[in-house]
């Protein structure tokens, strides 16, 4: 058994809770990116990111792999 623990991810609702935030913190959702600055690499990671570690848990390549937790958050944690 293997998990994937991911931080923030990139996605259309990260992008829509960024905006609102930026909206009520900044008076202006278009400076949405500005909020990330405090994530590592400046950003949430891309869906591909995490897509290509389940693939490679998913595959013969990690056949050896158990009991494991693997955390992706740009070294946040």
């Amino acid at each position: 058994m293997v998990g994937i623990n991911p931080g923030p991810v990139a996605t259309e609702r990260m992008e829509r809770m960024t905006r609102a935030r930026a909206e009520q913190t900044l008076g202006d959702p278009e400076r949405w990116r500005e909020l990330l600055h405090t994530m590592p690499y400046g950003r949430g990671a891309k869906p591909e990111e995490i897509g290509a570690a389940v693939a490679f848990l998913a595959s013969p390549r990690s056949g050896y792999t158990n009991g494991s937790i693997l955390t992706i958050d740009g070294g946040a944690s």
